[in-house]
Order: structure tokens, then sequence, then C-alpha cells
């Protein structure tokens, strides 16, 4: 009984706690403040600057330091002290917080040199792992590199590397030809040890283990971890997962300028943007099946597909909404973002606003055609990204189309879709670059709050499940996209939906995107029965009744345009198509 009573007394003692949490990411800074209300954790303010990370500033403290002020503006509560330290703990008049944690994004991605056997197997997984953090490949050196030794560490010298990633031959197979490839690494390790000491990963053969360390010990930080393909059949990702997080933040977070001062307030280990955004994902995925997730950052784009048991993450720095983009045509067309606008734009314009906001990634939208490009681009980035991740993921063999696993719960965040001044044009952006299928919920981190939740999910449960709970998330509605093939014009679906104060019934065609009313907050029984071989999600042909609740674009979007979407070949007609589906979705 004295156990339990203890247990209760701490449970009441923690429901007293507040917390500040920051986002530190590249382009901009987010703080929140959540605080009990009532007896439960709610949020209570949050505020967004510009990131000090870089010149002129040289100095994070100063942007976090000028949310907070501005939550002390907001709520009327004294945070910082007269020197611009958090006051911790509260004090009596009700001024400072508890805890303070943080999730960072900010640094340069870690510079990468990749050393393997075969890009389809060893370098393929090595990619895999690697892409759970801010990375970038600046080199690789493989059995397919055509160059001769000299020039293969010539070129890994000079692409100076934070980190040279090795892996190669199963466990007991090649051994000849992998060594060669560390003895590159080794001498090119041996000469970037005059100006700082390379860290060097090994997850290859470990037959080879101790020769490799003999090559490689005296002049690199050696770490290794176990072979990432120890047979052709088997990927062992977790150990080159977790040793390449630590050594970012280790490399790069923990030498961000002015992030010392603040690791003496935190209370919790600082986490990467990325990885903090898949636990609450992975929160998400005990309720859900399963759960799609999006930021879609200034200089990364990350997806995370996340299951009961499972996660699985993918970061992207060469695609992002500021600085990447001047890099974006290597990847794809002008042509590819131009036919998402509804206006006509020259593309020497598409050009330069691509390469000014790479310049200027704070900017925002001043007229509609702006916004149009950024959201056009947007779509493009976000589709490149999920389209090079489903090769990884093995989606979809390279040069197919691409059919994205069908998942319950879509989580978006990122300053694009949370400044976007409709939710409609949040929502048609997001169909128009993912193309789903199935029957799912979408949420938008409107207020930045899902990454720093993520760094309290492990040690703050309860302060996540109740702030999540009290609806911090812009729900936008619900999404019936059923997969099939038809002829403009046919029936796809009928729809029956009943709440309490009112029944409607309605079919939908191929080819449209139609909004169907259900009052946001309202809860609704919807019956869809779909004709023909299209499937929402329960089988070709089966219907179902579902219990859905109305969101912020005013009801049940159906989207039965088909997949992949096919546009007008003509320019007018697929910007008259562009302005259609925007006015459908009240975008």
């Amino acid at each position: 009984m004295a156990d339990l009573e203890e247990t209760a007394l701490q449970e009441i003692d923690d429901l007293e706690k507040s917390f500040i949490l920051a986002d530190i990411g590249t382009a901009n800074t987010t703080v929140i403040l959540i605080d009990t209300v009532d007896g439960s954790y709610r949020l209570v303010a949050c505020a967004s600057v510009p990131t000090t990370a870089r010149l002129p500033w040289l100095d994070v403290m100063r942007c976090v330091q000028q949310a907070i002020s501005r939550l002390s503006e907001i709520t009327g509560r004294t945070l910082l002290n007269e020197r611009g330290t958090l006051i911790r703990p509260p004090r009596k008049d009700g001024s400072g917080v508890d805890h303070f944690a943080m999730v960072v994004s900010a640094p340069a991605p870690l510079k990468t040199v990749l050393v393997g056997l075969y890009d389809e197997m060893s370098l393929a997984s090595l990619r895999k792992a690697l892409r759970t953090i801010y990375v970038q490949e600046v080199e690789v050196v493989s059995l397919a590199d055509t160059r001769s030794e000299a020039e293969q560490i010539t070129a890994v010298i000079q692409s100076h590397p934070d980190l040279i990633a090795i892996a190669g031959g199963t466990d007991g197979g090649a051994e000849e030809r992998l060594m060669r490839l560390v003895e590159v690494a080794a001498v090119a390790s041996m000469v970037l040890t005059n100006s700082q000491p390379p860290h060097v990963l090994y997850a290859g053969n470990l037959k080879v283990r101790e020769q490799v360390r003999a090559l490689l010990d005296e002049n690199s930080h050696l770490h290794m971890a176990n072979n990432i393909r120890p047979d052709l059949a088997t990927e062992q990702l977790d150990g080159v997962m977790r040793l390449v997080g630590d050594l970012y933040e280790d490399i790069k977070i923990h030498n961000l300028p002015g992030i010392h001062e603040l690791t003496e307030w935190a209370a919790f280990p600082i986490l990467s943007t990325a990885r903090a955004f898949a636990n609450v994902c992975h929160y998400f995925a005990g309720q859900h099946q399963r759960v799609l997730g999006i930021d879609l950052g200034s200089n990364s784009t990350t997806l995370i597909m996340a299951e009961t048991g499972k996660v699985q993450l993918s970061v992207r720095t060469d695609l992002g909404v500021g600085e990447p983009l001047s890099q974006l045509l290597r990847h794809t067309a002008v042509d590819n973002i131009a036919r998402w606008l509804p206006e006509e734009v020259d593309e020497a314009d598409i050009v330069n606003h691509l390469y000014n906001k790479s310049l200027y990634p704070h900017t925002i939208p001043q007229t509609e055609t702006e916004l149009h490009l950024e959201q056009a681009v947007a779509r493009t980035v976000l589709n490149c990204a999920l389209q090079l991740t489903a090769v990884e993921w093995n989606w979809m063999p390279p040069g197919h189309a691409l059919h994205l696993p069908a998942f319950d719960r879509l989580l978006v965040h990122g300053s694009v879709f949370a400044r976007s001044p409709r939710p409609g044009q949040v929502m048609l952006l997001l169909l128009d670059a993912l193309q789903p299928t199935g029957t799912f919920s979408v949420g938008l981190d409107q207020y930045g709050v899902l990454p720093p939740l993520g760094v309290l999910a492990g040690q703050q449960p309860l302060v996540v499940v109740q702030t999540l709970a009290a609806g911090v998330l812009s729900e936008l509605g619900w999404v019936i996209a059923p997969a099939g093939k038809g002829q403009p014009g046919k029936k796809v679906l009928d729809i029956v939906i009943e709440s309490p104060t009112a029944r409607f019934e309605g079919e939908i065609e191929f080819g449209k995107i139609e909004v169907f009313p259900i009052a946001p907050g309202q809860e609704a029984q919807v019956t869809v029965k779909p004709t023909g071989r299209f499937d929402i999600g329960f089988g070709a042909g089966q219907g179902k009744t579902l219990t859905l609740k109305g969101g912020a674009v005013g009801g049940l979007v159906i989207d039965a345009r088909g997949r992949p979407l096919s546009l007008p070949r003509d320019a007018n007609d697929r910007r008259n198509l562009m302005r259609k589906w925007q006015w459908d979705l009240g975008g």
C-alpha cells in the first residue's frame, strides 16, 4: 500500500511539471511551452524565429533566447533572468519552468565517403542505414570505380569527409578485394590526420576486422559495427544506424556554436529532429496500424513509415525547400514543377525562384504567384524524395511507377504546410505529391510540436499523450482514394453520410476529386461502396461503414483521379484543371 501511495504521489508531482521544448532547425527555431491546465498537460504557447547558427551570429543560444522571450510576451510569464538564462526550477511568483529539452537539425550534414564492394548490395544497405540521419554523400569508392588507386585516394582526401563508412563482403566471404578498398581509406586517412583525423566506420566482413583495425586504428577514429550484410539475404542495419546517430551528435550537434550553454539547461538527451519525429510517429502507430510521417524542411526531407514494433526512416539532405533547391534540377526537370502551376510562369522565373529560395530560405511568399510557385516546388521535392525512398525501401523496382503502400494516418510537419493560407491547399499538395490510395486521416503539425514532443516520448510519455490528446494537431480530415483504373465520367463509388443533423447520398465519377460535407469535429457514419475492381483499402469492390470526423477541409475528401495522376498535355487545359482542383478542395 505504501508503494502505491508513493507511486500516486509521484504521478501527481509529475503532473505539476512544466516544459520548454526547442526545435533548432536550419532556417527556423521553434520553441513551445507545455504546462498543466486543469490537471492535464496542454500546449500553452509557441514561438518561431530565424535560427542564428550561421554568420553573422554563430550562436544558437541567441535564437532560443529570442523565441523564449516571445513566449514570455505571449504568456506574461517571466522565463529568462536578466542574464538571459532560463529560470529553473519555477519560482513562487510563477516565473520559470521545470525542464528544458531540444531537438536539432541545424548543423551541416555529416560529410561521408562510402567504401564498398557492390552498389546493389553492401553500398545499398550502407546508404539505407546512413540515411536515418543527416548525411551528405561526398564520394564513393567501389569495385565499379574505374579510377586508379591513386586517383581514388586523392578524391577521398579532397572531399574532406567527416566520416568514411566501409562495408562489403559476407561473413567469411570476399577478403582480398575488400582489403584493397580498405587500403585506399587507410592511405587517405593517413594524409587527413595532418588536419583532422577522420572517423571511420567499418561494417563489413567480420573475418577481416583485425586486419582493418591494424590498417586504420592509428590514423583515424575507428568504429566497428556488425556486418551490414552478413549473408546475401540478410541486412543488419541497427548497429550502423546507432553508431552514425551517435557520430552525428558528437561531430555536428555538440560542435554547433552556442550549443554547450543550451546543453547545461537540458534535462534530457539532445536528439536529431528526424529521430525525434520518428519517435512520435511510432507513438501514433500504436493507435493506427500504419503511419506515414513527412517533414518537409529547409535543408532536408524526412520520410517515416511506422508500424507497431517497426520504424523506417529516410532523411534526404539533397532535397529540401531551402538551400538544396539550387540542385533540384539535377533530380527533375523544370516542366515537372511547371505542371503544378495554375497560371503561366516563364521557365526562367521558375529557375530564378529556385536559386533565390536557396539563397534566402527564410523568405515567405508575398504574392499569389509566389505562393503557387512555392507549393509547386514543394510537390516536386516531396515526390522526388518519395520516388528515391521507394526504391531504397523496395516499394517499387527502379523505372516502374510508384505505388505507395496503404497507410492509416498521415502526419505532416514543415513550414510550407503550416503557413499555407488554406487547409485545402495543403491537402491537395499532399495528394498530388504522394498519390496515395486507401482510407486515411491527415494531421498537420501547424504549431511545430511533433519533433519536440518526440524527445520526451521515452521518458515522459504522459506529457506526450495528454498534449496530443488535447488537439494540438490541425486535423485536415479523412481521405478515401480508390485504387484502380477507369474511364472519365464512369461511376467509381457510392457514398452515404449520416450525421446527427443530416443525411447525404452521392456518388463520384472517375477523374474527379470532391469534398463530401462533414462539419469539422462532427462525427458521422460513412458508408462507401466502390464499384467494379476499385479498392479503397478493404479489397476490390468491398465497401465498409466507417465512423469518421470532419476536419479543417470541411468534409470527407474522395480522390478518384486515378493513379498515377494523368495530366492533360495541353498547358492551358492543365492549368485550368489545377484551378478546378483547388476550387474543389477550397484551396
